[in-house]
């Protein structure tokens, strides 16, 4: 039986490029722990796939000759139909593609995924935190600190307050969910 050929590229930071820091890099490499993590929750797989790790486009083209799947962010997209002739699905390990556009490159039966919903747990734990920035004046105080004054600013708590948020999505309901046992209303 042929096995599926995965190859999973990660890219070194760079500055004006995801990953844009050393931080972001490391929450955004794809390493052989994890992959054989999931081998162990999924070992009827172990045998029918075989991967292999990248960085930026040290292996790309010698590798993707053969690749039946990429599973990446960033990627050269230029001449892909020629470099990757066996390539049936691209994986975008973040929610958008958007950086990919136009999308000319890709062959007919090609499939583009993305991992949509991703960043939700994340997003509601940013919203959750500005709206308590703000609430408690946060931005104020650092300002004033940062100036030298030190002025005490008073709040209530949340409970009661207004708060609309523009999209349900997950990101947006991500957020709800955390904000909504403090006892604000939600628009």
């Amino acid at each position: 039986m042929k096995k599926i050929k995965i190859h999973i590229r990660n890219n070194h930071w760079k500055e004006g490029f995801l990953p844009c820091d050393a931080e972001g890099e490391k929450n955004n490499t794809i390493t052989k722990e994890e992959i054989e993590k999931g081998f162990d929750q999924y070992p009827e797989l172990r045998d029918k796939v075989e991967y292999l790790i990248d960085w930026d486009d040290d292996n790309f083209v010698s590798s993707m000759q053969s690749a039946d799947i990429l599973l990446g962010w960033q990627f050269p997209t230029q001449d892909l139909k020629q470099i990757a002739p066996n390539l049936k699905w691209i994986h975008v390990i973040s929610a958008g593609v958007n950086h990919l556009s136009p999308f000319d490159w890709m062959k007919e039966d090609l499939v583009l995924t993305n991992s949509s919903g991703v960043h939700a747990k994340k997003a509601g734990e940013y919203g959750l935190m500005s709206v308590l920035m703000l609430q408690n004046h946060l931005p104020k105080i650092i300002t004033n600190q940062k100036n030298k004054k030190f002025i005490s600013l008073f709040s209530n708590p949340i409970a009661g307050k207004t708060i609309v948020v523009v999209g349900t999505g997950s990101l947006g309901s991500s957020m709800i969910k955390l904000v909504s046992p403090l006892g604000a209303n939600i628009i």
